[in-house]
């Protein structure tokens, strides 16, 4: 929580859902019948509010008041202050939950696990994360070397992450690649594998975690080189050839819990 109550002033302003994500997201919850969900670190309520216009009641759970001082009230959210290991809900409290890009971020994620299963009565749970694995793939780790370890350290594997899911809730789980649109309207780490210009903006990058627990010699060095081989071209001739994609998978995935058969 102290990490979002110190970055997460301006989160709202470029963390907003992405239309394609929302869709994917309301396309799996669709298929289960569910009219309660509960959305384990809401953060600002992006998606929260999404659910809320599709007719979902929703239950935000959020420890940060930074967070939730940004939130757009709608009568179908009630926001909980709140931690994903000690959830502050009844047992069956929910039909679903939703646990976006916020896993990473919980202090024990198994127990944080088996509370959303207690709270969800065996209901189905998304999540959107990343696959570490790809981590070193990506080219912005070249000028922000200390973002493989980051990344390595607070996102598990998703195999691992699968079979825990399934250890807990005794319920099958998908795993679902999601490439990234080039427009991407939620800024996170990856929004700007086509458009590098993006993190020279310093209020985008207040709203990455992995910007702000990197040195501020190694953020200066990084945005330093990154603009150097723009202006360059270097960039361009390693690349360039991301601005030519619609879509890139980056590593990020959906996981969802299927009952079994």
């Amino acid at each position: 929580m102290a990490l979002y109550d110190t970055i997460g002033r301006t989160y709202a302003q470029t963390r907003s859902s992405d239309p394609r994500i929302a869709a994917k997201l309301l396309e799996i919850l669709m298929s289960r019948q569910a009219s309660t969900i509960v959305d384990i670190g809401a953060g600002t309520g992006s998606y929260a509010l999404v659910l809320a216009e599709h007719g979902y009641r929703v239950l935000a759970v959020e420890p940060s008041a930074t967070m939730q001082s940004q939130v757009i009230a709608h009568p179908a959210i009630e926001w909980i202050e709140g931690y994903a290991e000690n959830l502050p809900l009844f047992n069956q409290s929910a039909d679903a939950a939703i646990i976006m890009l916020a896993l990473h971020h919980f202090q024990n994620y198994q127990q944080a696990l088996y509370e959303v299963h207690r709270v969800t009565g065996g209901g189905q749970i998304v999540l959107f994360t990343y696959d570490p694995a790809m981590i070193s793939e990506f080219w912005l780790t070249k000028y922000f070397p200390s973002f493989v370890k980051d990344i390595e350290s607070t996102f598990l594997p998703i195999p691992q992450l699968a079979a825990v899911i399934q250890a807990v809730t005794g319920m099958r789980v998908s795993v679902v690649p999601f490439p990234l649109p080039q427009d991407l309207s939620d800024a996170f780490a990856a929004v700007g594998w086509a458009r590098p210009e993006l993190y020279f903006n310093s209020i985008v990058r207040h709203g990455i975690s992995s910007f702000a627990k990197i040195t501020d010699e190694e953020l200066q060095q990084g945005l330093s080189s990154l603009r150097e081989d723009l202006e360059m071209g270097v960039w361009e001739q390693k690349y360039g050839q991301l601005r030519q994609l619609k879509e890139y998978d980056v590593g990020y995935r959906f996981l969802y819990t299927i009952a079994a058969s």
